[in-house]
């Protein structure tokens, strides 16, 4: 058993620390997604270990002597960042050696205390990890919502059946843009942002908006939208996952987000989106395809199964706003104008 004593906080050094393997070797709540997708342990971990060293993450190793028994590593949120006018950071890896969450929460309360650059943190936990979950009590962060993971391995096929009064396409951006948006407004409502009580409805939706806007500029993004005569009902957004497929050694993609006129659900135009964009990815050779959406959103969990996907694991999602007397709307010249009625209720 650890005595908590004689803790020194350093930050990861690839050189030095090649006993980061074995934290990494020995969380063992997300293996039967890996095991679902069918790569190998070592892979992954070899994978989550490049991810410590990306352009905008900060990795803090904890040792106790020369023992390493904890790590935290976060990734900025630049393009969030922006939109808040807070300097965010995701909790991209939160592990510890046993399973005394003392080690979880001490991390923590080392990067709110000691790393002033962070104003916001987002964290995600297996949902069987209860060690992390209680640091993260401990240390006073908000649980938002539970999310779901799915998967499913894709076939070349033939396309979709057309559906009766509705035209798949891609989106031709200076015409479809608007009601692109419009729709992804009006139908986002199940994320974490709208259940974190120190956002407000507004900017929470327009978050929304602008994520999807940001795909239109993006190649690795693909745009389906749904017409109906003159008027596009509905749309959905796919991604080859780049990175990731190099590393396990066959291509990934993922459908990220999807949009229904409210108007005209129940009509089967969700799960004809979902069809089209799975084709589309595995004309493009694809062969594992992910979407993850908040556990409790029912309709579209129904519907991605019945699209063929199955559950690969859950994580419960946590938000700190860390308090700082120094932090104004200011941090960003971009936000200069912006007051705290329009974040805040």
């Amino acid at each position: 058993m650890m005595s908590m004593r004689h803790l020194t906080y350093a930050p990861f050094n690839a050189d030095k620390d090649g006993d980061i393997h074995h934290l990494f070797c020995d969380y063992k709540f997300k293996d039967y997604q890996h095991k679902f997708m069918g790569v190998p342990k070592e892979q992954m971990v070899q994978y989550l270990k490049k991810t410590l060293s990306e352009p905008g993450a900060q990795s803090i190793c904890m040792r106790e002597g020369n023992q390493l028994v904890g790590l935290i590593s976060l990734k900025s949120l630049p393009w969030m960042s922006n939109h808040f006018g807070f300097r965010m950071y995701a909790v991209t890896h939160l592990l510890a050696k046993g399973e005394n969450p003392l080690v979880q929460s001490r991390l923590l309360r080392y990067v709110m205390e000691e790393l002033p650059n962070v104003d916001f943190l987002d964290c995600r936990v297996a949902v069987d990890d209860v060690c992390s979950t209680h640091a993260l009590e401990i240390c006073g962060f908000r649980y938002v919502g539970a999310e779901i993971y799915l998967g499913q391995f894709l076939k070349a096929g033939d396309p979709p059946e057309p559906r009766p009064n509705f035209e798949i396409r891609p989106l031709v951006q200076h015409q479809d843009r608007d009601r692109v948006l419009a729709i992804a407004g009006e139908t986002h409502t199940h994320n974490r942002f709208t259940y974190d009580p120190f956002i407000n409805e507004h900017a929470a939706k327009s978050l929304y908006q602008r994520l999807v806007a940001n795909c239109f500029k993006h190649n690795q993004f693909d745009v389906l939208v749904a017409q109906s005569g003159e008027t596009v009902e509905g749309f959905i957004i796919s991604k080859l996952n780049l990175a990731f497929s190099q590393e396990v050694g066959f291509q990934c993609g993922s459908l990220d987000f999807i949009g229904v006129d409210p108007e005209i659900r129940n009509r089967g135009l969700g799960k004809a989106l979902n069809q089209c964009a799975l084709y589309h990815l595995a004309q493009k050779g694809v062969v594992y395809a992910a979407v993850r959406t908040m556990a409790s959103n029912y309709a579209a969990l129904a519907l991605v199964y019945r699209t063929g996907f199955q559950m690969t694991s859950t994580s419960l999602h946590f938000h700190k706003w860390v308090a700082r007397p120094t932090v104004s709307f200011n941090v960003l010249p971009s936000f200069e104008s912006i007051s705290t009625k329009t974040l805040f209720p």
